[in-house]
C-alpha cells in the first residue's frame, strides 16, 4: 500500500556551485532545522529539492550534504535538470540557474496538498511550523511571511534552538510589506517593541505621502522566499511566469493569486523566516549593470496595476510549464 500523500510539500531550487559563499554550509543549516522542527511539530511533509544544471566537476546533493534522520515520516525528493535542458533556454549563457522555472518543475511535480516554493538558505521559526503543521491552511487563501535577515553565519550545530537564538540576536535587517528597514541596534528584551515601532512609524510616514503601489497591497518583498498555496490554485495559474530574465517574478505571482480572488494572509510576529545573508547575483543598486538579465519593473507594475485593477490575473505559460513534458530523473532520500 503507498504513504497518503503528505499535507505541505516544501519546494526549493538548489545546486552545489557555492552560490553566495558557503552554500552547502547554509543549505545543511535549512535542511537540519526544517526536518526537525518538522518532526518535532508532526507535520507531515516532503522536501523537493529540483538541482538545475547541476555542475559535471561537484559533487551532486545527494553526496555533498548529511541528511538528518527524523521519526515523522518525511520524504527528500531530488528532481534533476540536466544541462542539456538547461541549454535550451533563452539567456542560458547568462544565467546558471533559472530559479522560477526550476521552481515549476517542483510545484508541478509536488504530492502535498499545499505547496510552499521557498529557499534552501532560512531557518523557520518554531511559531511558524507550528502554524502549518495545525492543519490551519485554507485553499482560498495564499500565504506570506516577514523575512529577517542574519548578517554573521548561523552556528554549525544540530540544536536548533540555539540556531534560531542566534538569528533573532544577529539580525540586521527585516522585510515587510511595501518596505524594509535596517536594525541597527543589539537584541534584547525590548528589541522586538522596537522593531516593531520603527517599522509602524516607516508606515505611517510611507502612506503620509498619499502613495498606493503594487507593493503596499500584495506583500511582494521577498516573495521568492516564502509562498505558500493550495496545490490546486499553483496549477490554476501554471505556476510561476516562466521568463529568461530574473526579479520580480515572484512578485508576478502574489500578484496573480491576488488577483484571481484568493484572500493574502500575512504571518507575522514570531511566525517568520531568517535568511542567512549571502551575495548576491544582481547588484540591486544598479541592477541593469548586473551580468543576468533583469526584468522590467516598470513593466512589471503596469501588469501588476492592470491586473489588480481588472481582479483578473495574467497567466504566462502554456499548459507544458514546469516543464511538464519533460522525464526527469529523480532520486530519493531515505
Amino acid at each position: 500500500m503507498s504513504a497518503p500523500d503528505p499535507y505541505l510539500s516544501f519546494v526549493v531550487v538548489a545546486r552545489n556551485d557555492n552560490y553566495g559563499g558557503d552554500f552547502l554550509a547554509r543549505m545543511q543549516v535549512f535542511l537540519n532545522g526544517l526536518l526537525t522542527l518538522c518532526d518535532r511539530h508532526g507535520l507531515t511533509s516532503e522536501l523537493v529539492i529540483v538541482e538545475w544544471n547541476p555542475p559535471d566537476d561537484r559533487d551532486r546533493l545527494r553526496d555533498a550534504l548529511t541528511w538528518p534522520k527524523c521519526r515523522t515520516p518525511h520524504t527528500v525528493r531530488i528532481i534533476e535538470v540536466p544541462a542539456e535542458m538547461h541549454q535550451r533556454l533563452p539567456n542560458s549563457d547568462r544565467m546558471p540557474v533559472f530559479e522560477y522555472i526550476a521552481k515549476n518543475v517542483g510545484i508541478r511535480r509536488a504530492k502535498g496538498e499545499y505547496v510552499l516554493a521557498t529557499n534552501p538558505d532560512l531557518l523557520y521559526s518554531q511559531a511558524l511550523i507550528g502554524f502549518l503543521a495545525s492543519g490551519a491552511l485554507s485553499p482560498h487563501c495564499f500565504y506570506r511571511v516577514n523575512r529577517y535577515d542574519v548578517n554573521a553565519a548561523v552556528p554549525p550545530v544540530h540544536d536548533v534552538e540555539t540556531q534560531l537564538t542566534f538569528c533573532a540576536q544577529h539580525v540586521f535587517k527585516a522585510h515587510f510589506r511595501g518596505f524594509s528597514i535596517d536594525v541597527h541596534y543589539p537584541a534584547g528584551p525590548f528589541g522586538r517593541l522596537r522593531l516593531t515601532l520603527r517599522a509602524l512609524l516607516h508606515h505611517l510616514r510611507h502612506y503620509g505621502r498619499g502613495e498606493s503601489r503594487v507593493e503596499d497591497q500584495i506583500h511582494t518583498n521577498a516573495s521568492g522566499d516564502f509562498l505558500l498555496m493550495h496545490r490546486e490554485a499553483w496549477y490554476a495559474l501554471q505556476g510561476y511566469p516562466e521568463l529568461p530574465t530574473s526579479s520580480h517574478i515572484d512578485g508576478y505571482m502574489c500578484v496573480m493569486a491576488a488577483s484571481g480572488g484568493m484572500r493574502q494572509i500575512v504571518l507575522r510576529g514570531r511566525r517568520r523566516i531568517y535568511h542567512q545573508e549571502h551575495e548576491r547575483a544582481v547588484n540591486w543598486t544598479n541592477p541593469e549593470d548586473s551580468d543576468r538579465p533583469v526584468t522590467s519593473y516598470e513593466l512589471w507594475t503596469q501588469r501588476c496595476e492592470e491586473m489588480l485593477r481588472d481582479q483578473k490575473p495574467r497567466l504566462f505559460n502554456a499548459d507544458g510549464w514546469g516543464l511538464g513534458a519533460a522525464k526527469l530523473s529523480e532520486d530519493v532520500i531515505d
